[in-house]
């Protein structure tokens, strides 16, 4: 199995553990040993020098522990017993040359049998196994922790983690104006570590890559893991393509399921906000048997998630903000409607008569428009915050070991998503002419635009979507003497989704219904039959033949991701350096991905717009290794050199359709003192642009952008550019962790970090698609039109020709302002630059048991460029990008079977584009615990757990999409109040 590192950095719950020299002599033969008396990590640490053993251990189980040392000839067993005597810790064997430490005291009650069986150590950002503390940071989450805080999911989980930036792959920033890169088409949740985006955090399972998600397939969906499957998660907070490969630019999330259960264990969660808007439930069930050369688990769970309505959510549906103090953000897309003229000056329409209220569009006089108001809608009302989403989800693992030297493991994976929700109210332009019945033209005109909206008359269109994940392994290791080893794999993963809108506008049928075509026999609509739409009256004055016809617009979508590998690694140590075992791992990898879409649109036109299916792939072939090199340890230390280890890693792949890559890493672990360790780490890393990226089909379709206080309608062409090269980073790690002998138990880390992020893929306009019209930077993808320019018209009629071009025909040529050129590009540079602060400090008052903890995360500069030309613009403090101070506090009482774990979560303040403040943010949750380990309900577990405890909103944003927080670092969900109950049977 794998054994847990602790609840919060490498730094503090650092595994300690070293590895004998190939072709160490048996444990039974007899040496002579000389390790001290006193602080057991100490003896203990000669001692495993000594012995060539490799001894598992987390570092928390030895602190405040003394040794009465070794002196003499023994076997290792017997030496290793005498080292402990009177530490009140035991060990156990667990393989040839590989024993576990552990407290029988903490497991009492428990038969032998039950103890935990620990054979091997998997160490996020290291690939030599059984290593301890590596020169990189890592946030490692247990299990324990995770049902103290009554997490439902893992994306929950990481959501509550000051490095992780909720902006990009973020189901709640969607729909409410925080996700910029609009690429989170199936509702997942995945991780942005220091904001880089989603797509430059790599997502593992147990080392194994998952299938992307998202309308570019280049991110994970963390939601899809069963939580009751999950043994530990890390987080390795530093680039680290040189271990892992692509993707792994702002750091790897490593998530480690279990596979040492043996019993049966039901785990039942309920949870909602203390308003009653959005419930939660959740069921799981787990299997596990272990035997003597192996071991069996099987889980399975289901969660059931409500839908969070706008309706009950102020903050997120009203965007007349000035009840909060800010803008009138309603639109002029209205019921009733505006006239509205074409501004040349602007490139934009504006309205120029309001349509009367109050009346029912039949009989209505030239006098009895209204010039110079302005009829405004809220376009946010009733929209959802959050979807509905259910998840089923199970995890199989089989172990066994084929003679003392070879153990073969299998496990599979399967989720299955469904999600619901609906979009926003159906707003557009209508040109009416005198055709329709109910025309009427304050100017006597023959003709007019009128911007409206159907909110009130047609329900949104119904967004919904099922997305199927899987994934598997075969893998076997080998040892090939007490301490080399050979490890091998081959993995798939895949992601299926199918996704779609119903309700939606089709423009051919508007048209037809206003009159401004001829009637369609080939439709089963007739004007002079069903009746014209009447866009002049007020609210509820159409029939339901009439808006169903117009509304019979949808599209589907269907992708399919995948990854297939394979994995073959060594590792072992070379020969023995007067500082310990010089280690070294190293292998080949082999990598197909593949990315097929196909997508089917009714929105205009008389039959459906059938794409193309596309499929494109790419083999990755790797060679890569990791060395490390002990300068001094526990045999030749010396005074300011008690530990020095270098690391040295690189890995070259070869793409087939981009290229060659050499990402090198090198870090350093120093403890000048016992109580004082120094790190430093230099990586290079880089991210392959993702398939769709480069293959994506050329595309275009309409929207209405705002240049100041002017609506304009634009074309925005979106595709994929196959003149793409990887982005690539350069990334500085440098930090220090005290354990001050005086206060045994406190660990307090301190690291500093910098990536330099270069040849960022991106789509600069639409990731700022809000101020593209108006921002100097984006110039370069803006072409402003102008309707009397012949050359204009021509490349907007082009546009529009295409079959590709979604609503091609509701607008005309001339009433386009701009050209908006969407398409992936390598432009962006990203600098980031802060620091981590890390507290951790454990102590016990008789049976009372304390801890006590901090994670901070400050942000000194995040400053970006656009384009190659233009200056750097700092990002850091604004809207939907990180704000520069993070932090959540936590504390936990134990005593018996009772626990209690506060905690408190901070967003610092910060100020929008106008300069306006934006408050700080801080909630506090609250979870209790009750575990009784005696009598009838031993094997029981109830947690309660109060998230936002004192139901704070948000600080206030006036945000220009009309909602009055800022999505990417604030929610809207309020106190939300759960009871988890588990059961081991």
């Amino acid at each position: 199995m794998r054994i847990g590192l602790g609840t919060t950095t490498a730094l503090s719950t650092a595994l300690v553990a070293c590895v004998a020299p190939a072709w160490a002599q048996s444990a039974d033969a007899a040496r002579r040993y000389d390790a001290p008396a006193g602080p057991l990590a100490r003896s203990l640490s000669v001692f495993i020098e000594q012995s060539r053993l490799q001894i598992l251990y987390p570092a928390a189980l030895v602190e405040g522990r003394t040794s009465p040392g070794l002196q003499g000839d023994y076997t290792a067993e017997t030496g290793l017993a005498e080292l402990l005597r009177d530490t009140g810790l035991a060990f156990r064997r667990t393989r040839p040359n590989v024993y576990v430490l552990y407290d029988p005291n903490a497991r009492a009650g428990l038969d032998d049998d039950e103890l935990t069986i620990v054979d091997d150590v998997v160490v996020t950002g290291s690939l030599i196994r059984g290593v301890g503390d590596g020169p990189s940071p890592v946030v490692s989450i247990d299990r324990d922790r995770m049902d103290r805080e009554g997490r439902a999911t893992v994306a929950q989980l990481l959501a509550a983690l000051p490095q992780n930036f909720g902006g990009t792959a973020n189901e709640a920033a969607l729909n409410n104006g925080g996700d910029r890169s609009g690429t989170n088409s199936t509702y997942a949740n995945g991780v942005n570590l220091r904001g880089l985006g989603s797509d430059a955090t790599l997502v593992l399972i147990n080392g194994r890559r998952m299938a992307g998600t998202g309308s570019k397939g280049d991110f994970a969906d963390v939601s899809s893991i069963p939580t009751a499957a999950i043994g530990r998660v890390d987080v390795l907070l530093d680039g680290a393509s040189a271990l892992y490969g692509a993707d792994a630019v702002g750091g790897v999330v490593n998530i480690i399921l279990r596979d040492d259960y043996d019993g049966a264990e039901t785990r039942i969660r309920v949870g909602n906000t203390s308003d009653g808007a959005s419930g939660e439930y959740q069921f799981g069930q787990t299997f596990g048997r272990r035997w003597s050369t192996g071991n069996a688990l099987l889980t399975y769970e289901y969660n059931d998630r409500e839908a969070l309505s706008g309706t009950e959510r102020r903050l997120a549906s009203d965007s007349d903000l000035r009840w909060r103090g800010g803008s009138d953000r309603r639109q002029f897309y209205s019921n009733p409607g505006n006239i509205v003229v074409f501004d040349p000056a602007s490139g934009g329409y504006i309205p120029a008569w309001a349509i009367p209220p109050g009346q029912s569009g039949v009989g209505l006089q030239p006098g009895d428009f209204l010039p110079g108001l302005v009829n405004l809608e809220n376009l946010r009302a009733g929209i959802n915050v959050l979807p509905r989403q259910t998840r089923h989800s199970g995890y199989a693992l089989w172990r066994q070991g084929l003679g003392d030297r070879l153990e073969v493991t299998a496990d599979a994976r399967y989720g299955k998503r469904n999600y619901e929700t609906h979009s926003f109210p159906i707003s557009t332009l209508l040109t009416v002419t005198d055709a329709n019945p109910y025309f009427v033209s304050p100017t006597g005109a023959r003709s007019h635009t009128i911007a409206y909206s159907f909110q009130g008359q047609i329900a949104p269109p119904r967004i919904f979507g099922e997305v199927e994940s899987l994934g598997a392994s075969l893998g076997g290791a080998f040892d090939l003497s007490p301490d080399w080893r050979l490890d091998a794999y081959v993995g798939y993963a895949s992601e299926e989704s199918r996704s779609g809108s119903s309700g939606a506008l089709q423009s051919t049928y508007l048209r037809e219904a206003l009159g401004a075509i001829a009637d369609n026999p080939a439709t089963s609509f007739s004007p002079s039959r069903d009746g014209y739409l009447n866009p002049f009256g007020d609210e509820a004055v159409n029939t339901a033949a009439v808006l169903d016809f117009i509304s019979s617009g949808y599209s589907r979508a269907y992708s399919r991701t995948g990854v297939a590998s394979a994995n073959v690694q060594i590792s072992g140590a070379l020969l023995e350096l007067p500082g310990g075992p010089l280690r070294l791992a190293t292998g080949l990898s082999f990598r197909e991905e593949t990315f097929k879409r196909q997508s089917t649109g009714f929105s205009s036109g008389l039959a459906p717009t059938i794409g193309a299916a596309s499929r494109t792939d790419r083999q990755v072939a790797a060679a890569f290794g990791e060395v490390r090199v002990p300068v001094f340890g526990a045999n030749n230390r010396r005074a300011g050199f008690e530990r020095l280890e270098l690391s040295l890693a690189a890995r070259f792949e070869d793409y087939a359709d981009v290229g060659q890559t050499t990402s090198p890493k090198v870090g350093i672990v120093w403890d000048p003192v016992d109580t004082l360790r120094l790190k430093a780490n230099y990586g290079r890393s880089f991210r392959a642009p993702a398939l769709r990226e480069v293959h994506d089909a050329p595309s275009a379709s309409p929207s209405i952008l705002p240049r100041g206080s002017q609506q304009i309608l634009s074309m925005i062409l979106y595709g994929g550019n196959p003149d793409l090269q990887p982005e690539e980073a350069d990334t500085w790690t440098l930090g220090f962790e005290v354990r001050p002998d005086r206060l045994p138990g406190l660990r307090v880390g301190v690291n500093g970090f910098r990536t330099d992020f270069q040849n960022r893929i991106g789509q600069p306009a639409r990731e700022s698609i809000l101020t593209a019209l108006s921002d100097p930077s984006l110039a370069p993808f803006i072409r402003t039109l102008d309707p009397a320019n012949s050359e204009d018209l021509a490349a907007i009629q082009a546009i529009l020709d295409l079959p590709t071009t979604g609503l091609r025909d509701q607008f005309p040529a001339s009433s386009y302002g701009a050209i908006v050129d969407a398409r992936y590009v390598n432009t962006t540079s990203v600098l980031v630059q802060g620091a981590d602060l890390n507290i951790d400090y454990g102590l016990s008052r008789g049976a009372d048991a304390f801890d006590l903890g901090l994670n901070l995360t400050w942000l000194e500069r995040f400053d970006a460029r656009p384009t190659p030309n233009a200056p750097n613009v700092s990002q850091l403090d604004r809207p939907n990008f990180p704000v520069g101070l993070r932090g959540r506090g936590s504390a936990s009482w134990s005593r018996g079977p009772w626990s209690v774990s506060p905690s408190v979560n901070f967003v610092n303040s910060y100020r929008d584009l106008s300069g306006k403040r934006i408050g700080s943010w801080t909630t506090a949750d609250l979870a209790v615990r009750f575990t009784p380990e005696q009598g009838l309900l031993a094997g029981t577990g109830l947690t309660f757990t109060v998230q936002n405890l004192f139901d704070r909103d948000p600080p206030f944003y006036d945000a220009p999409e009309g909602v009055a927080y800022d999505a990417a670092n604030a929610n809207v969900l309020g106190r939300f109040v759960s009871l988890q109950l588990t059961k081991a049977w």
